[in-house]
């Protein structure tokens, strides 16, 4: 068996978490023997030993990529439990051990940086090329980004998240649910799953309800997310005077209940690498409405399975949102196409088969 070691330092949830949650309840047990390396104290070493997959906690690596001290304990890592292959998501100071060990690297790319100027640009490519054997990013974007940035086209690889489609709840879930939110019989639900952080540009959401709410005041709008904006959101709702219309539901376990009380998803974020939480929703038969911000452009096909607005435009964000809200016709219609997108294109087997592909080429070469 191949001995595999995905690392990721994040001690919250966000969507590299939940990729590699996505990942582990899908590949090969019979040809892989995965382990994964995580923080002290991340929320995510429980659901992984769930999953009956071995967790090693790692000492001085907590939310950040690189540290001196967190390199000399993947070393000593590394050098005990000899992995065969390394998949990082992020971390340098893992790339740099493995590559010291010599252990070949796969590193994915989540997110979408600002490109870089010189010499950041040539540093960056420098460090990226010599460390990683493969450098998967996880939409088309964020491997133009990766160019952009510095690294060598032929090792970029493009692998779309691959996403379970979300457990579609009863009409008793769905009725109970909407009681504990206080969410009134007639209201249709607009939500957002995200985490509560500037990228993700949440106030956006909070601007649009308002504008929303003026014309249209039978809508109830879901925020499932947490972080360090929660308590000014908050805030933010009241002083908009719209917080009776809006729900935080914070950080869930399980996003398949709210999922399941929403009739529109919809992200507000500056810059999306992806969107593990639309395609999630659109696995459901949601319309979707996002901002321009990148990655999103390829999960919605615009004006078919949802819409696309201007980035950081609220009246353009309000007004693709009360479409929907206004034709159920429109919103089945879409969200029974974005469905079909949802299976056919961001499909977990997809995905895991893709993986499966590079590992075997990284592995061949070593050999």
């Amino acid at each position: 068996m191949v001995k595999l070691m995905h690392i990721l330092t994040d001690t919250g949830l966000g969507g590299a978490g939940v990729w590699l949650l996505n990942f582990l309840s899908a590949y090969d047990r019979e040809k892989y023997n995965v382990s994964v390396a995580l923080p002290e104290n991340s929320v995510l070493a429980e659901r992984v030993r769930k999953l009956s997959v071995t967790v090693f906690e790692v000492p001085f690596i907590a939310d950040s990529s690189y540290s001196k001290k967190g390199t000399k304990e993947f070393i000593r890592l590394f050098h005990r439990e000899k992995p065969d292959l390394v998949h990082c998501h992020a971390s340098l100071s893992a790339r740099i051990a493995a590559k010291r060990c010599g252990i070949p690297v796969v590193n994915t790319r989540h997110c979408l940086e600002k490109p870089l100027n010189f010499p950041k640009r040539e540093l960056y490519g420098l460090l990226n090329n010599a460390l990683s054997d493969i450098v998967i990013g996880v939409s088309e974007k964020t491997c133009e980004n990766l160019a952009e940035c510095g690294t060598k086209k032929s090792k970029i690889r493009l692998v779309y998240n691959g996403v379970r489609p979300v457990r579609r709840i009863t009409d008793d879930e769905k009725a109970s649910l909407r009681a504990r939110y206080g969410v009134p019989p007639e209201n249709t639900v607009v939500g957002l799953v995200a985490r509560l952080e500037p990228v993700k540009n949440p106030f956006l959401f909070l601007e649009g309800a308002k504008i929303i709410l003026a014309y249209k005041q039978d809508v109830t709008f879901l925020i499932v997310g947490g972080g360090s904006l929660e308590g000014e959101l908050h805030r933010s709702a009241k002083e908009m005077g719209i917080s009776e219309n809006i729900v935080f539901a914070g950080q869930l376990d399980d996003i398949s209940g709210a999922l399941g009380i929403m009739d529109i998803i919809t992200l507000t974020s500056e810059k999306e690498a992806l969107s593990i939480s639309l395609i999630e929703g659109m696995s459901i038969g949601l319309p979707a409405v996002s901002t321009d911000s990148g990655g999103p452009n390829e999960v919605i096909e615009d004006g078919v399975t949802g819409k696309i607005t201007e980035n950081g435009n609220a009246e353009a964000f309000a007004d693709a949102v009360v479409y929907y809200l206004s034709s159920p016709t429109a919103r089945l219609r879409d969200g029974k196409a974005g469905e079909k997108r949802a299976r056919e294109k961001f499909g977990l087997d997809t995905m895991v088969s893709e993986l499966d592909k590079i590992y075997a080429e990284i592995l061949k070469k070593g050999k």
